[in-house]
């Protein structure tokens, strides 16, 4: 595999900035973490079903599929930096809010302001870093960044459950807040600017405002029509106009003289699509593992919720160890190759779960969050490092959160797979009330649905490897 080099900003010597875009990364993963071990607690205090209670991720996940990839061309057009500042002062916001949400209603509202804090952080935050890197070093600075990614995911299930334990979980999302509010302090006036930009006066000749609203309105029926099946025709109404937006969003792409997402990205010999296809895919199947697993342990293994989290912080570690090692490998090696077995990774990790029962033993548990943490750590930064190569510098942003999008639909996806499973085995039981047979059954039903789904993400990174193939590999200027 060969690459061009390419001298862009001397961002790694900068530790101020590193250290400013590592901890925005570890903001927004340790809030998702953190949540998941209290929800079961949430559930009980409000009183509603399991299906319902899905909602609080969901929501928020709909938000930021939405609105990452607009603002990710917003960002390539103008500012990165200002977005990144905007999302972060939202994100802290609404986490302040939610300590004193009243109802669970509320709480949705609310962290659809926290999915677009967090949309504006993601659509900008791997771009900066890429436009500040030179690409020798690209993979091992997206290797370090994934890790805080993970590093968070770690944390949150073990502060956030203590917290949740000890004091109660409006406290988990004070600590988000704080959190937030130490990031804005240090990523205010210490990020670069663009390598380039357009001129404010053509910004909104070359800003796509059909197509975003076009975007917006596809991905957000989609995803609510997904997610709300059991809600009968009011759903499938959703989904059929969403489908038909999404169409005339393709079509409006191809006319567009500056559109939201160039079609010359999907088009000429690389592997852009088949590399988003596996995400999107691998995500599906992946990012609902911590979400069951923490109700199964809590429900089923009678542990609590700070027990739970330290259980659960073994994918999250060994994803950060990994990640680093799969960073700095794909500066050298195919990326492609190195996601591939991460697939292979995370489908056995899945067959692993699928065999879960109320009789498991926690060794069982933690061997299959293993094989789940091998896998998210060679998939995720090389799979970033593989697309981020294959677009020019100018459009990272859009590559990225492009990819950002795929990550989200996916977790909506997984998310909507066991809203589906759950009315079919649980119907509208609460949480609290369902049996630990019952749940275990409803798992297992899951689990082989992912690993389907997990298959599929592999053939379509083997593809994504096979096209460039690896001697063509080389690095847009």
């Amino acid at each position: 595999m060969e690459k061009t080099s390419n001298n862009g900003p001397a961002g790694q010597s900068n530790p101020q900035l590193v250290f400013t875009l590592i901890l925005a990364s570890f903001v927004t993963s340790f809030a998702s973490s953190s949540l998941n071990v209290s929800i079961k607690v949430i559930g009980e205090e409000f009183h509603v079903p399991t299906a319902t209670l899905g909602w609080l991720v969901t929501a928020f996940t709909i938000c930021s599929v939405a609105l990452i990839l607009p603002l990710g061309r917003l960002g390539d057009l103008s500012s990165r930096r200002s977005i990144l500042n905007v999302g972060i002062g939202l994100f802290s916001l609404s986490s302040a809010a939610l300590v004193f949400a009243p109802s669970l209603g509320v709480m949705i509202g609310l962290r659809v302001c926290q999915g677009l804090g967090s949309a504006a952080m993601l659509a900008t935050n791997q771009a900066i870093m890429v436009d500040a890197f030179p690409v020798e070093v690209r993979g091992r600075m997206l290797g370090i960044s994934t890790s805080a990614v993970y590093f968070g995911l770690a944390l949150g299930p073990i502060i956030g459950g203590f917290v949740t334990e000890h004091f109660g979980w409006r406290y988990v999302f004070a600590l988000m807040a704080v959190l937030g509010g130490v990031s804005f302090v240090l990523a205010f006036g210490r990020l670069p600017a663009n390598s380039s930009h357009v001129e404010t006066n053509r910004l909104a000749s070359n800003l796509d405002i059909v197509g975003i609203l076009l975007f917006m309105t596809s991905v957000s029926t989609l995803s609510w029509g997904t997610n709300s099946l059991s809600s009968g025709n009011l759903a499938y109404i959703a989904i059929t106009y969403g489908v038909l937006a999404l169409g005339c969003f393709a079509w409006w792409q191809g006319k567009a003289q500056s559109p939201l997402l160039k079609p010359g990205l999907f088009q000429g010999g690389h592997g852009f699509a088949f590399a988003n296809l596996s995400v999107f895919l691998n995500h599906s199947a992946t990012m609902s593992i911590t979400y069951l697993t923490s109700i199964y342990l809590q429900q089923a293994k009678g542990f609590g919720s700070d027990q739970a989290g330290l259980v659960l912080v073994t994918a999250p570690l060994v994803q950060a160890v990994f990640s680093i090692m799969a960073g700095r490998l794909s500066d050298k090696f195919s990326p492609f190759r190195l996601a591939s077995i991460g697939c292979v990774f995370c489908t056995a990790s899945l067959v692993a779960f699928s065999f879960i029962s109320t009789q498991s033993g926690l060794l069982q548990i933690i061997l299959s969050l293993v094989l789940n943490g091998i896998g998210f750590g060679f998939f995720g930064s090389p799979m970033t490092n593989a697309v981020m190569g294959l677009v020019d510098r100018s459009d990272v942003g859009t590559a990225s959160a492009f990819m950002g999008t795929m990550r989200n639909l996916g977790q909506i996806t997984s998310m909507s797979v066991i809203t589906i499973v759950a009315s079919m085995k649980l119907s509208n039981q609460a949480l609290s009330q369902v049996s630990p047979t019952d749940l275990s059954a409803m798992m297992r039903l899951c689990y082989l649905v992912f690993t389907v789904i997990c298959l599929l993400s592999l053939v379509a990174s083997l593809q994504a490897k096979a096209n460039p193939s690896d001697s063509d590999y080389v690095e847009k200027p």
